[in-house]
């Protein structure tokens, strides 16, 4: 895609780095305000800047009957991706040892993050069904254990600690069905949004258009950390035992808070440049969307493609790993754009 040789030579910019100097592989996803699970349209012109648009997926895959349904439609769950979001990651990652030295004396070893579970419930049959307290619990104990380290032998653990503060449960269609910024979705998030930047907002509904069905989407923290609009929303089929085939094991809701502490897709970027901007992740040329042991879509770049990493858009049976790249990155974040914040 003709965007990713520009999305690296910002990057290099931002670094005071020549595009050949930057580290392979790593992610860059930054759609500027979301994070979806989906995508849209065809890459930006050669000559494009930054600004513009970034899909998720290709078109070409969006078209692809091979591609699973629940991948399929056309709504992102990270949109676009700008100046201000690569400038937000990058200047703080130089080296590892500047991003230990700023991050260190400010978080303690273990961070705890309250959480607001907000449950959408439609009027309709098949939308009223709760998502009730012991389905909660499911879903924050996967959370945790994915943040914990304990999700495979190549899991990094990280500091964060999430812990549930209230579960809400309002009956409105329009919130219902609500997605991704528009402005029922703003208008439910500013009517239902509780705590400081710290805390970790969760929206579950089935939002969507009809013939798209997005598993989930969230803001980065740069973007809206400490506003009502500040959130990470899950369709409530993507949750565990929910109705999406392939992606009910409860790793959307990892995938979409991992955008939440600040990371992108492992495949933005592609093969060339800098991919997400974290040096410990394979360059990845598109999404996986099964579990392809020993894909390698990049390779002239050294690493298979990190088909197991949370960031990916594999099937929740193969996401186990984030590296510790990717923790750090998440530190960088979290004490920059949340902690101590109101």
């Amino acid at each position: 895609m003709t965007h990713r040789r520009t999305l690296a030579l910002v990057a290099a910019a931002a670094l005071g780095l020549t595009a050949p100097t930057l580290p392979l592989a790593a992610q860059a996803s930054g759609p500027s305000e979301l994070a979806t699970v989906a995508g849209a349209g065809a890459g930006a012109g050669a000559g494009a800047s930054a600004a513009a648009v970034v899909p998720c997926l290709t078109g070409a895959a969006l078209r692809d009957d091979d591609v699973p349904a629940w991948r399929r439609g056309q709504l992102e769950d990270t949109p676009t991706i700008t100046d201000e979001d690569l400038q937000a990651v990058v200047p703080a990652e130089t080296t590892r040892r500047s991003v230990q030295a700023e991050v260190e004396p400010v978080l303690p070893a273990t961070v705890t993050v309250p959480v607001y579970v907000h449950v959408i419930k439609g009027t309709h049959r098949g939308e009223r069904n709760a998502f009730g307290p012991r389905k909660v619990a499911r879903a924050l104990g996967i959370l945790n254990n994915a943040f914990d380290g304990g999700q495979g032998a190549k899991n990094a653990p990280t500091r964060y600690r999430f812990e549930l503060v209230r579960t809400d449960y309002t009956k409105r269609d329009g919130w219902f069905h609500a997605y991704n910024n528009g402005s029922r979705d703003n208008r439910m998030k500013r009517a239902l949004h509780r705590g400081g930047a710290d805390a970790l907002n969760l929206y579950l509904n089935r939002g969507g258009a009809p013939g798209m069905p997005v598993l989930g989407w969230a803001r980065f923290p740069w973007r809206a950390a400490g506003t009502p609009l500040d959130h990470v929303s899950v369709n409530i089929d993507a949750m565990p035992g929910g109705r999406a085939d392939g992606y009910n094991a409860g790793d959307t809701l990892v995938h979409e808070v991992g955008h939440w502490m600040g990371l992108f897709h492992t495949f933005e970027g592609g093969c060339e440049g800098g991919g997400d901007l974290v040096a410990d992740t394979a360059a990845e040329a598109e999404p996986e969307f099964d579990c392809t042991e020993g894909r390698d879509t990049c390779p002239e770049q050294p690493g298979l493609d990190p088909v197991h990493n949370f960031m990916d858009y594999s099937l929740d049976a193969c996401m186990t790993e984030f590296t510790a790249g990717q923790v750090r990155r998440m530190d960088t974040a979290f004490a920059q754009y949340r902690s101590g914040r109101s």
